[in-house]
């Protein structure tokens, strides 16, 4: 027999509220754990894998504007975590690499995202837990 669904399920609804709730515990567990806001985590994640990167290219990947990122890397800076220098391929841009405080804070952000993302796993089970992250994947890359 055909599962009969709701016309309207309001998955956006749902994925809002949902990644609102994820946000703000990951972001308690980051600042506790870590020292770091899930923002400066993003960055710090992005720095460590892919090494220094254009302001620009920054709010790309994490989807902010440059007002967000220019804030958010100006603190991060502040905090010691990255150095901000100059573009050499456009004297308007800047560049961002991390510090040796920087590093170390992205290891335990790491650390605590990887707990957090092993009570995900265990909360959706292996099966969903892959679905799920298939079909986030397909929204964050626009595929």
């Amino acid at each position: 027999m055909a599962r009969v669904r709701a016309v309207d399920r309001r998955l956006y609804l749902l994925i809002e509220i949902a990644a609102r709730r994820l946000h703000r515990d990951a972001d308690a567990r980051l600042r506790k754990h870590a020292t770091v806001s899930a923002s400066q985590a993003a960055v710090l994640f992005l720095l460590l894998r892919r090494g220094e990167r254009r302001m620009g290219a920054i709010g790309e990947v994490l989807a902010l504007g440059a007002p967000a990122v220019t804030g958010l890397v100006t603190r991060m800076e502040a905090a010691g975590m990255v150095t901000k220098h100059p573009d050499p391929e456009d004297r308007r841009g800047a560049v961002v690499a991390l510090t040796e405080a920087g590093r170390e804070a992205g290891e335990r952000a790491d650390a605590v995202l990887r707990e957090f993302n092993s009570e995900l796993t265990a909360l959706f089970g292996e099966e969903d837990a892959d679905t799920v992250h298939r079909a986030l994947t397909r929204i964050a890359t626009g595929g």
